[in-house]
């Protein structure tokens, strides 16, 4: 079962995640222009408060103890601000098969979200605030007009490759180091808060 919840947590690593979507961002036609901006500024403020609630404990220690909360997890908030977009997009301009994608790219954000509880990744309090927090943001992307119609097989394709350049050529990009070093340049401390 260890290896069903590192599968899954590795389809919501921001590494593969953000080329895929920057792909389709790129490739959305000008008539789903306000669909583009939306979800890049969607996936911007989730970025940013995913990265300044982990800034906030490592640097100073801002957290909820009793609720074991250190900061929004990233793969829950990232994935879920990603992949319901991405399936309304798989869905096209039909009304069901778009509500099918949908449903089906939040599944699987909730359970790449919940594949870091038994990966000792998280707790449950900060699941369930990335998941609030990337499904918020996707919830604002899709209240605008719906996609005027499904990419192209190539550009999904073109997703799916790009997005895994990143992973499989550093597969062990040190991310969580470049986040301390900033908590420590930020906050002047020379350890970063790492438990309650």
């Amino acid at each position: 079962m260890q290896n069903v919840w590192l599968s899954l947590s590795a389809v919501g690593d921001s590494r593969w995640l953000l080329p895929m979507a920057l792909v389709l961002l790129c490739a959305l036609p000008r008539s789903d222009a306000r669909l583009k901006w939306r979800w890049l500024t969607a996936i911007a403020v989730t970025a940013s408060v995913t990265l300044a609630s982990k800034l906030a404990f490592m640097g100073w220690g801002i957290g909820i103890e009793r609720l074991h909360f250190t900061g929004f997890s990233g793969h829950a908030a990232m994935s879920s601000v990603i992949y319901p977009v991405v399936g309304a997009l798989l869905g096209g301009s039909g009304r069901h098969a778009r509500v099918i994608g949908l449903l089906s790219g939040c599944l699987l954000a909730f359970a790449i979200a919940w594949s870091r509880i038994p990966l000792h990744a998280h707790s449950l309090s900060e699941i369930l605030a990335g998941l609030a927090l990337g499904l918020g943001c996707s919830t604002w992307t899709l209240s605008t007009a719906p996609p005027a119609k499904r990419p192209a097989v190539a550009t999904l394709l073109a997703a799916v490759l790009i997005g895994m350049i990143l992973p499989l050529s550093l597969p062990h990009l040190p991310t969580h180091q470049v986040v301390i070093a900033l908590a420590k340049a930020l906050s002047g401390r020379t350890e970063v808060f790492d438990q309650f």
